[in-house]
């Protein structure tokens, strides 16, 4: 299969050189839109936008596709022809076969676009999960005629870099240190980044971008919000703890998942104990227990980890080991199992000598 990587990808898009065929998909949606734009954007040269480029979605029928794909250009050098988000899991035998054959053979005047920006092969009720899918068979297709573009996450350096960049093209300057900061609070998704980065060079206008206005401006995501619970209960602040754990109830946020993101901040300070103990790094144990991208939270456990001892962080995985078994297995109020937790886990704090 004819598989670009982002770079590759760009560079043929600046080339002018384009295949038949293109498969745009992956985790990073921000990247899947950005690509898409830039190489629809090239294909018409703005002069083909009214007369040689056509958008579909699941909602169009497979004859307005295929009349629009063998349609001669006007203006440019190919017809560009967007099919966004289209649910081909969801399609019939049938219907997916004109699709195959469709790409199969491509017309060598038309650009075909498939773009996922917010799709996955998961979503569809007809997605079986395996080998056979029809969008499996989407991306075999492809190979004869075109390329295939899976954009994943980027990793912690690529993102900080990524947020450099936009900054510098704001005129601002933002170290790597509060870039890793930005990533913790906000999280990985680059359409949120984007968004709190544009937000923090209006404000500084022309200035270095602080830690202070990164507390101030940047809006944390529901993990990054209950991250901070944990580190309420490290300080032994009461007060801060219960304030923030309400705050999360207020918004709706359901006891089940607050627990969840509470236990893996707690589980990854674990593992950097052990790990710690075993004379391994960070980068050697994200790649141990697969954390792949998200070695951000890792660095963040490593420097909360101090905090406690490892009996006090087993006997708080164990409180919350028990809190969850009651979750599921009781009728329980959940938003009082976990407000005695936090009680739980706050006793365990004072009693280390930590406050």
């Amino acid at each position: 299969m004819a598989k670009l990587n982002e770079s590759d990808f760009r560079k043929e898009i600046s080339s002018g050189k384009f295949r038949n065929i293109y498969v745009i998909y992956g985790d990073e949606k921000y990247l899947v839109r950005k690509y898409t734009d830039d190489l629809v954007k090239k294909v018409t040269d703005k002069k083909g936008m009214e007369f040689d480029y056509f958008r579909f979605n699941s909602e169009s029928s497979l004859e307005m596709i295929a009349d629009a794909v063998w349609q001669l250009p006007i203006m440019t050098e190919y017809k560009c022809v967007c099919i966004i988000d289209y649910d081909v899991n969801s399609l019939s035998s049938a219907d997916f076969s004109q699709l195959e054959d469709l790409c199969s053979d491509p017309v060598t005047t038309t650009v075909l676009i498939f773009s996922m920006p917010t799709w996955t092969a998961g979503s569809s009720k007809k997605d079986g999960g395996g080998k056979n899918t029809n969008w499996s068979k989407l991306l075999s297709a492809a190979d004869k005629g075109g390329a295939v573009i899976e954009l994943k996450k980027l990793g912690d350096i690529a993102l900080e870099k990524q947020l450099s960049v936009w900054c510098e093209q704001r005129g601002c300057k933002l170290s790597r240190i509060n870039a890793s900061k930005i990533i913790s609070r906000v999280g990985t998704d680059l359409t949120a980044l984007k968004n709190e980065t544009e937000k923090l060079c209006a404000y500084a206008d022309g200035k270095e971008i602080t830690n202070e206005m990164i507390l101030s401006l940047c809006v944390m995501n529901t993990e990054a919000r209950i991250y901070s619970l944990s580190d309420y209960i490290a300080r032994g602040d009461y007060n801060s703890a219960y304030r923030q754990l309400h705050l999360l109830f207020g918004q709706k946020e359901p006891p089940e998942i607050i627990l969840s993101v509470l236990s893996s901040a707690f589980i990854d300070m674990y593992r950097m104990r052990a790990a710690s103990e075993a004379g391994k790094s960070i980068s050697e144990t994200a790649s141990d227990f697969k954390y792949g991208r998200r070695e951000f939270v890792l660095k963040n456990a490593a420097s909360n980890m101090s905090k406690y001892s490892t009996e006090t962080l087993r006997a708080i995985l164990e409180a919350i080991l028990e809190t969850d078994i009651k979750m599921k297995s009781s009728r329980a109020d959940s938003e009082i199992l976990l407000e005695t937790l936090i009680s739980r886990m706050l006793l365990l704090v004072k009693k280390e000598g930590n406050i």
